[in-house]
């Protein structure tokens, strides 16, 4: 059995966080022993097509649809689709409308394989796979910026009546999310994904010693994980813990991850004072050792002005599960966790004095 998977964005290679999530529920249908054809966009390096990933699955492959060259930011792989559609600009539309089309084209063309589809973002993926493929299976995932999308939209309304009726299991990251889209389709439908228990992995301490060496962690270290982009509120981080030098702690803040906000990130903790490393990109395998080394995981998160908000990182799940002390924003998915100290703290998002307080207690 082949099934298809829909996505706007997706680890072009070992280690990219674009679209991780996705890349996780590819290699949990592959575990399961169906084979996997991947449509998903590209970011102009022009892969080929039907490229294998072993590393998801032996049956795993993937297709890109080509974006024509954009003077301005890409539409996806960059800040955000929804945040570069807001702003708007003919090179930003051109290319969402080249990989509407293109997407339709790939699914004309594999679709005939395919036993059942799963879709990742209500737009534009549900909505095609909704049209073109109205008698197969469908799952629809919805993390966020997409219903965030649908509220701004004029039409949003009609749209999320129209994939609503059609699609076989509607999945949100948050009760939250499920209760706006609810809003929208003139009734609450679908269900918020299932979450397992996160029990805690012990951690050898000979183990965390060895990883704190290695990674040159050699005073109170705060780490957190993602793409660099405003929704993040990795410039939270950094203020906070301005603040908390004024405390004595003068912790160190790691972030893994790459994007956009890099310089600017970079420049705000030059300024402030706060020893900031930016490792990039890190092999996802290699992820938790950065985070036993770490004395506090910190997941900033926050809503932006056009409403979007985290679903549910899975990097927070991580160090939940390897019983890294977490502090997170309550907002989006992260608002909804079980949460009791010291394993996991909330506070308000985009507050950084809060954050401040929290991490100098």
């Amino acid at each position: 059995m082949t099934v298809g998977v829909l996505t706007t964005s997706f680890p072009r290679h070992a280690g990219d966080f674009a679209g991780s999530f996705v890349a996780d529920s590819v290699r949990a249908l592959a575990a399961s022993g169906v084979a996997v054809e991947v449509i998903a966009a590209d970011d102009g390096a022009g892969a080929a097509e039907g490229v294998a990933r072993p590393e998801l699955g032996a049956a795993v492959r993937v297709w890109r649809v080509p974006l024509p060259a954009a003077a301005g930011p890409p539409l996806f792989y960059g800040e955000g689709a929804p945040e570069a559609l807001e702003r708007g600009g003919a090179g930003v539309w051109a290319q969402a409308a080249a990989f509407w089309a293109g997407l339709c084209e790939r699914l004309r063309d594999r679709a005939g394989r395919w036993a059942a589809v799963q879709a990742h973002w209500l737009v534009p993926c549900g909505l095609a796979a909704r049209g073109c493929l109205p008698a197969l299976p469908l799952t629809v995932h919805a993390h966020s910026g997409d219903v965030a999308l649908l509220e701004r939209l004029p039409a949003g309304p009609a749209l999320a009546r129209y994939v609503s009726r059609g699609a076989a299991d509607l999945l949100f990251a948050s009760e939250d999310l499920r209760a706006r889209f609810g809003r929208l389709a003139g009734g609450v439908v679908g269900r918020v994904m299932p979450r397992q228990p996160l029990p805690i992995v012990p951690v050898d301490p000979a183990r965390r010693l060895a990883a704190r060496h290695s990674l040159r962690f050699d005073g109170p270290t705060l780490l957190s994980v993602g793409r660099l982009v405003p929704i993040k509120g990795f410039d939270v981080l950094v203020r906070a813990a301005a603040m908390t030098r004024h405390h004595g702690g003068a912790p160190s803040v790691v972030i893994l991850g790459d994007g956009p906000e890099r310089e600017r990130l970079a420049a705000l903790a030059r300024r402030l004072g706060v020893p900031l490393r930016l490792p990039g990109f890190v092999q996802r395998q290699d992820v938790s050792r950065w985070m036993t080394a770490a004395d506090l995981y910190v997941q900033p998160s926050r809503r932006l002005a056009t409403g979007r908000t985290e679903g549910l990182p899975v990097a927070t799940l991580e160090a939940l599960s390897l019983g890294v002390p977490v502090v997170a924003s309550a907002t989006g998915g992260l608002a909804e966790l079980p949460h009791a100290a010291p394993r996991l703290r909330l506070v308000p998002a985009d507050d950084a004095a809060a954050l401040a307080a929290v991490l100098a207690a």
